[in-house]
């Protein structure tokens, strides 16, 4: 079992949201000098963006909102849908997915917790992203939170009516299928693959040009190192530099150490394979995050842990492991020598659009003025060929100039993000979820400038904002992404 758990405070649940779609203005708040001045042509960047779902250049955002009521049941849960546009992500254009939309298998029910994850990706290669969202706590059957899967596809218009619904080929009580959602081409075939947590193992569903007429996909499972008791992450990239993704994972064993296991199953024509790509790593407490990205520009994915933790091993506090055409470099981790930051390493993407990754460290537990507690500030580390610096480092909040809204008690700003190209401009943005935020939840939009990120421009939006009405819904904490937490 895992004897570790990071502090926090636990989001409040009243009274959850609707998940009823109604017409309604968009209420994002954007500077006049906002950042579509100065973007190229829509049709220059037509069907690159990752994360487009309707291919027309601008990556899209799915919010997951678990708490939310959808036809009088409580927390059963759904996903905001709003689109990227040249201004930035427009609100006026939007809809919810739950189990009670058209043509979604399955029905709400009461705690199924529709949303707990998000994830994006084409998974079946017709240049549309689709959406992959987890319902955790779904019982199948009499087997209570089992767990269930949803793939939505993408389509010129936005989110089709085609889905799929699956759960686990062993349905298992308490195994949580889905809980943890990872995307990435895995046997470099051109169509995204979808791995999913179920228990200790890992169930892989191959891309396929039918899979949306294909409502039982067949499945495959592995078994990442150290996963006996569980797993705590799921993280998609190329670390070696061939071509074909890679499974990151963090895990833990079934016994009263606590300790955890980073681990790297490579990909290859034939898929992910089983065995381990390189050494793994043991790691002090099983509650470390593996983040994966290219931080020193040279082709092959890092992976960076963190734990947020203040009680580790100072060497382990913030630590990189470079990729290598072997692996993880496990004999020779770059750890951080600068300034020490609360929160925990979550993101890495460009938002320079400089060839290296920076991280964003979310610390969600940050104080607003006035001592307000777990009001929530992400801070972004530049990545450089001579790995992460402190030079340049910024920090945002709700109280950062140009950011609309500001820091209270309880937000949470930061507990989930999403990086992606929402304005068309070819570098990454920033979706902030603050889940707790006037108890409904509200996503922060923060805009990349030429230096990075900024707080020009950028937007807050709510529940009622995309047609639901308000309440408590946990609204932004799941962002769709490559990844999940």
């Amino acid at each position: 079992m895992r004897n570790r758990t990071r502090g926090a405070v636990a989001v409040a649940v009243g009274v959850a949201v609707t998940a009823a779609v109604t017409a309604g203005a968009s209420a994002v708040v954007m500077d006049s000098d906002g950042p579509g001045q100065k973007q190229p042509a829509k049709s220059a960047q037509a069907g690159k963006a990752k994360g487009d779902i309707d291919r027309d250049g601008y990556a899209d955002l799915g919010v997951g909102a678990p708490d939310g009521k959808v036809s009088g049941k409580s927390k059963s849960g759904y996903v905001g849908v709003t689109y990227g546009a040249k201004a930035g992500v427009d609100t006026g254009r939007h809809s919810t997915l739950s189990q009670a939309s058209t043509g979604v298998p399955g029905t709400p029910e009461t705690a199924d917790h529709f949303g707990s994850a998000v994830v994006r990706g084409d998974v079946d290669g017709d240049g549309y992203t689709d959406l992959i969202v987890a319902a955790k706590y779904e019982a199948i059957g009499d087997v209570k939170r089992a767990g269930s899967v949803t793939v939505v596809f993408g389509a010129k218009d936005g989110l089709s009516s085609d889905a799929i619904a699956f759960h686990a080929p062993k349905v298992t009580e308490l195994a949580l299928f889905g809980n943890k959602l990872a995307v990435g081409d895995y046997n470099h075939d051109g169509r995204d693959d979808i791995a999913i947590s179920d228990g200790g193992k890992v169930q892989l569903v191959n891309g396929a040009a039918d899979l949306r007429d294909t409502p039982t996909p067949k499945m495959t499972s592995v078994a990442p190192p150290g996963t006996e008791g569980g797993i705590d992450s799921l993280s998609t990239g190329d670390i070696n530099g061939d071509g074909f993704g890679d499974l990151v994972t963090v895990g833990w064993q079934d016994d009263s150490a606590g300790e955890g296991t980073l681990g790297v199953l490579p990909g290859s024509s034939g898929g992910l394979k089983g065995t381990p790509l390189g050494k793994t790593v043991g790691l002090p407490f099983s509650s470390y995050r593996a983040v994966v990205g290219d931080i020193n520009g040279d082709g092959k994915d890092d992976v960076v842990t963190d734990s947020g933790f203040t009680d580790g091993p100072d060497e382990q506090r913030l630590r990189t492991y470079p990729g290598t055409a072997g692996g993880l470099d496990t004999d020779k981790p770059v750890d951080w020598k600068g300034k020490q930051h609360a929160g925990i390493g979550a993101r890495l993407a460009d938002f320079n659009g400089d060839g290296h990754d920076d991280l964003v460290i979310s610390d969600t537990g940050a104080e607003a003025p006035g001592g307000y507690n777990d009001a929530g500030a992400i801070t972004v580390l530049k990545g450089t060929e001579n790995w992460l610096t402190d030079e340049g480092a910024k920090t945002f909040s709700l109280d950062t100039e140009g950011v609309p809204g500001s820091m209270e008690s309880g937000d949470w700003f930061g507990d989930a993000l999403s990086p992606a190209d929402y304005n068309g401009d070819g570098k990454s943005d920033l979706a902030v979820g603050v889940p707790n935020r006037k108890q409904a939840g509200a996503v922060a939009l923060l805009y990349a400038g030429t230096d990075g990120l900024t707080g020009q421009g950028s937007a807050l939006f709510g529940p009622g904002d995309l047609g639901t009405p308000t309440g408590d819904s946990d609204f932004g904490k799941e962002l769709s992404d490559p990844a999940t937490k």
